[in-house]
């Protein structure tokens, strides 16, 4: 009897580990022409700060600068397009139709990103003229983005993680720029900050609230094992991570309008309050995490959905009628808990945020909460897929 042997997870990190190796090496490319020193003079502003998170490159000076925030970004979008459809709807669009909408939408993203990029650098005299220069960045970082695009895919086809193990090297990579520039052992305060984020995102992303249900086609001694089960923490730490994408919309438009409207009060004291650092920027962002976590919880979980699914199949939860009566308590389960998330989350970042305003922590350590958070959760969830594809490993077929 031949016993077939599988190496999934082994093939699979492979494939991981070269996507990251190719990521990196290509991060070392600096734009043609750009004033590194003058990059450095600008690394602590808030966009810098925010993109940190997702690109990894503190100056944003090679063609690496965008990182995979327009791949993550545009996978976003189009899931939230796509979870304002009907369910009838949505089981008519296949995997094909639903990766070229993120190709497309993640070609628009990283165009515009570029764009955006390319007019705040600073480049070197001599290197040739303005116009020229920018058009090359705007093509190099166009080119970074659709590369990172392209090892995002075929790691979550052959891969592992998909886009998490580029986060997770960005991130790290920055926490080491960041720590190895402020002493972190002179900050206890971001120690204990840390410590509760490390704890806190743990005990969130594992924790499930269990509701038992009654399933009209299942009559066993394993009946009673049926449950539809929420995580306590409904949308992980993506609302963290895209709070930071979302900030910069006001941001930069508030910028814009400021350059058109040179002379209107109101607008300049916006824009010289949208920081990180202000009480203004840090309350917007901090509301930003809030209504991310609630908004993204009802959008990808839709307990009216999951309501009309459990009654269309004659199936209920426990205790309580099926129909309207479901998805009010559906609802409230994820109402409550994605506050209570975002709240954590946000409480979090206030508290260093609060710190950096103050003077108690270099401004380039504000950000060092969110950070751990999203290196905990994507730790986690790679641990759950790993673990997955090592069972899988470890199943024998038979011919």
């Amino acid at each position: 009897m031949n016993v077939q042997r599988v190496h999934e997870l082994r093939n699979r990190t492979l494939v991981a580990v070269l996507a990251v190796a190719v990521y990196m090496f290509c991060r070392t490319i600096v734009l043609y022409g750009v004033s590194v020193d003058d990059a450095t003079a600008r690394a602590a502003g808030a966009p810098n700060l925010l993109s940190m998170m997702l690109s990894g490159d503190r100056y944003r000076i090679t063609v690496m600068a965008l990182g995979v925030a327009p791949y993550i970004n545009a996978s976003l979008l189009v899931q939230i397009l796509f979870a304002f459809r009907s369910a009838s709807s949505r089981a008519k669009i296949s995997k094909m139709q639903h990766e070229r909408w993120r190709l497309v939408t993640s070609i628009a993203f990283a165009l515009v990103m570029a764009v955006m990029l390319a007019f705040g650098l600073t480049f070197e005299e001599g290197a040739g003229p303005l116009w020229a220069l920018r058009l090359i960045a705007i093509a190099e970082v166009f080119a970074g983005a659709m590369l990172t695009n392209f090892l995002c895919i075929q790691n979550e086809k052959h891969g592992v993680g998909a886009s998490m193990p580029i986060i997770l090297v960005n991130i790290a990579t920055s926490l080491a720029q960041s720590l190895d520039v402020n002493h972190f052992s002179s900050f206890p305060w971001v120690w204990a900050l840390c410590a509760i984020a490390i704890v806190g995102t743990i005990l969130m992303e594992n924790s499930l609230i269990r509701l038992p249900l009654q399933r009209v086609s299942i009559h066993n001694v394993h009946a009673d094992q049926n449950y539809l089960a929420y995580k306590r923490s409904p949308m992980g730490i993506m609302p963290v991570m895209f709070a930071a994408s979302a900030f910069l919309l006001p941001y930069y438009f508030i910028g814009w309008l400021a350059s058109v409207f040179p002379g209107n009060a109101s607008i300049a004291y916006a824009a010289d309050h949208m920081s990180l650092t202000d009480p203004v920027g840090a309350g917007v962002y901090l509301a930003l995490i809030v209504a991310l976590s609630v908004l993204f919880s009802f959008l990808m979980l839709n307990p009216k959905d999951t309501a009309h699914q459990l009654q269309r199949n004659g199936d209920s939860i426990v205790g309580l009628p099926a129909g309207k009566q479901t998805q009010r308590r559906l609802s409230g389960i994820v109402l409550t808990w994605s506050l209570v998330a975002g709240v954590l989350q946000a409480a979090c970042m206030a508290v260093s945020l609060a710190l950096a305003m103050q003077g108690g922590i270099p401004t380039a350590l504000a950000l060092i909460p969110a950070s751990v958070m999203i290196v905990v959760s994507i730790c986690c969830s790679l641990a759950q897929e790993i673990m997955a594809y090592y069972r899988y490993d470890a199943y024998r077929f038979f011919m």
